[in-house]
């Protein structure tokens, strides 16, 4: 799916083609097939289903543990004495940000615990202004 001008894929118009208000919505309504996900993957921002870890993401442990008592609750792999642990022996600690949030607080309808994370997972892409084309909607390009 795209959002160039229709003349960038050997289209005078759009006339007859079922266009879409978003990327996303488009990539769904006519590649669902893809088991690739190739359509998503060619957004300026696709979507994810879990968070990707950099370099710059909080704490030096190499696994998470909940926070609860402060605030919503929350996990970290912040040293323990940071939130007034002596240690995490007893605490079940979990090898992803993503997966103690799932574990501790799937409860929270806020999505608290997931957007303390470095890249919380999306459930659409953001639009930001770098993404190509300059139309308002997005229409499937075949072939």
């Amino acid at each position: 799916c795209t959002n160039d001008p229709p003349a960038d894929h050997g289209l005078s118009s759009l006339n007859g083609i079922v266009t879409s208000a978003t990327n996303a919505e488009c990539c769904t309504k006519h590649f669902s097939w893809q088991k690739s996900g190739f359509c998503f993957s060619q957004m300026a921002n696709p979507p994810t289903q879990a968070p990707t870890v950099t370099a710059t993401e909080a704490g030096t442990l190499t696994v998470f543990y909940p926070v609860y008592g402060e605030g919503e609750g929350f996990c970290t792999n912040d040293p323990p004495a940071d939130h007034g642990l002596s240690s995490l022996n007893g605490i079940s600690t979990s090898a992803t940000h993503a997966e103690c949030c799932n574990k501790h607080f799937s409860w929270q309808k806020s999505g608290f615990c997931f957007s303390q994370m470095a890249n919380p997972p999306t459930q659409a892409p953001t639009v930001t202004a770098t993404e190509a084309g300059t139309l308002t909607v997005f229409y499937p390009v075949y072939g």
